[in-house]
């Protein structure tokens, strides 16, 4: 079997306008002082797992609110590709044990000897495609086939380092919304910085973000 066939058949997503429902991840930077590096993100999985566990594909979608955009983009990519596949990954083992998930959360493909590599892969492809860059991380991936003998575990590492680099290239693209609350937040101990591409309407942060303001720890918050 073609795991890469194998794939795009499970993979909707990337064959709009199949795609009829979405679920928005909301990323919420927060910058605990001046440094414009100094910061740790909070993010919300609860309706996503919801709704993949209820047994249906839905498009996640990434939003990222922050209250400074003149950090590293190219750090930020890869400190949140790591933290948002670590926290893929994690759920899909809290979840394994219950029967009936399908969705993202499913995915084993039939895979015993490399299933841990195979769900960092996933959880790297699920990103890419919040991030609307399906095609482009999958149009030229060739993927071992690992089904019709012993599975070869350091090709399917070289495929998922392959992944990451697509993704934290478009993560380092992503558009950054400035929160008018996190914006406070980020210059609380001297002059404001600049205020371009602020939402002066966004919705109140959530009670969860609030509560982690200061805890200077990065992750999901459930």
């Amino acid at each position: 079997m073609n795991l890469k066939k194998n794939i795009f058949d499970r993979l909707p997503e990337f064959r709009p306008p199949d795609i009829t429902k979405r679920a928005e991840i909301s990323v919420y930077m927060v910058h605990n002082s001046p440094d414009p590096e100094d910061y740790f993100f909070l993010f919300n999985f609860e309706e996503f797992v919801d709704r993949s566990n209820a047994g249906y594909f839905v498009r996640p979608v990434l939003k990222i609110f922050a209250g400074r955009d003149d950090f590293s983009r190219t750090r930020f990519a890869r400190e949140f590709r790591e933290v948002f596949a670590g926290e893929f990954d994690r759920m899909r083992a809290e979840l394994a044990a219950q029967k009936g998930k399908r969705g993202w959360l499913g995915w084993s493909f039939g895979v015993n000897s490399a299933l841990e590599l195979v769900g960092g892969l996933i959880g790297n492809l699920v990103l890419a495609v919040a991030l609307s860059v399906g095609r482009r991380v999958l149009g030229d991936l060739s993927l071992p086939q690992i089904f019709a003998t012993k599975c070869d575990e350091a090709k399917l590492a070289d495929e998922i380092d392959r992944t990451k680099v697509k993704v934290e290239t478009a993560l380092a693209e992503v558009q950054v919304t400035i929160h008018p609350e996190l914006y406070k937040h980020a210059y609380r101990d001297g002059p404001m910085g600049k205020i371009s591409g602020m939402d002066r309407e966004a919705w109140p942060l959530p009670d969860y973000v609030r509560a982690h303001l200061q805890d200077e720890r990065s992750g999901s918050w459930w």
